[in-house]
C-alpha cells in the first residue's frame, strides 16, 4: 500500500476555457495523473448526480488507499458548483471552474471559430450554430461565476488566446507547489 495520498482535482467550466488543456498537462508532468473527460463519458452520464457522485467517489478511494492522483475534466453545463456544493466528500477535493465571462459572445464566436481545428464540433457545425453556442457560453460564464461566488468554489477567469495561455501557466505552477506534488 501507497503511503502518499494522490489527489483528485475537478476542473469544470466552459468549452474553450483550457480546461482539457491543464489536464493533459497535469498528466504529461509526469507526476502519476491519471485524465478522466466528462467529454467521453456520455451525456445522460454528465448529467446524472448519482453517476457523477460515484465517480468521483471512486476517485477518492483511489487516492486515500492507493496513493493514485486523478484529474477529472468537464464541461459543466449540468453539473455546475450547485452540484458540486452537494457532495458529502467536496472538502477532499480540490475544484476549479474556468471561465472568461468578462468576453462578448461575439467575441467568444470568434475566438471558437479561430483556434478550431478539423477535430472539433465547430468544424461540422453552420455558423448559426456556433452563434447560438457563443451566446449559451457567455451566458453560461456569468452563471458559473455567480454559483462559484456563492458557493464558496475558486473560479478562474482564464480569458483567451495568449491571456489563457499566461493563466493555465500561473495555475499549473500554483497546483505544483500548493499540492506538493
Amino acid at each position: 500500500m501507497n503511503n502518499k495520498k494522490g489527489k483528485v482535482i475537478i476542473i469544470g467550466g466552459c468549452p474553450r476555457t483550457g480546461k482539457t488543456t491543464l489536464a493533459v498537462r497535469l498528466v504529461k508532468s509526469g507526476l502519476g495523473f491519471s485524465k478522466i473527460s466528462g467529454d467521453f463519458l456520455g451525456e445522460e452520464n454528465i448529467n446524472n448526480f448519482e453517476f457523477v457522485k460515484n465517480l468521483l467517489g471512486g476517485l477518492l478511494d483511489e487516492a486515500e488507499v492507493y496513493g493514485i492522483s486523478s484529474v477529472f475534466d468537464y464541461c459543466s453545463w449540468d453539473f455546475t458548483p450547485f452540484d458540486v456544493d452537494k457532495l458529502q466528500f467536496k472538502d477532499k477535493l480540490k475544484i476549479y471552474f474556468f471561465g472568461f465571462p468578462d468576453i462578448s459572445a461575439e467575441e467568444i464566436k470568434y475566438y471558437i471559430k479561430h483556434y478550431a481545428v478539423y477535430a472539433d464540433w465547430i468544424s461540422h457545425v453552420d455558423d448559426d450554430y456556433v452563434e447560438s453556442v457563443s451566446k449559451r457560453i457567455h451566458a453560461h460564464n456569468i452563471e458559473l461565476k455567480e454559483q462559484c461566488e456563492k458557493y464558496n468554489y475558486r473560479f478562474i477567469n482564464t480569458g483567451v488566446g495568449e491571456e489563457r495561455n499566461v493563466v493555465l501557466d500561473l495555475l499549473y505552477n500554483e497546483i505544483i507547489e500548493k499540492y506538493g506534488l
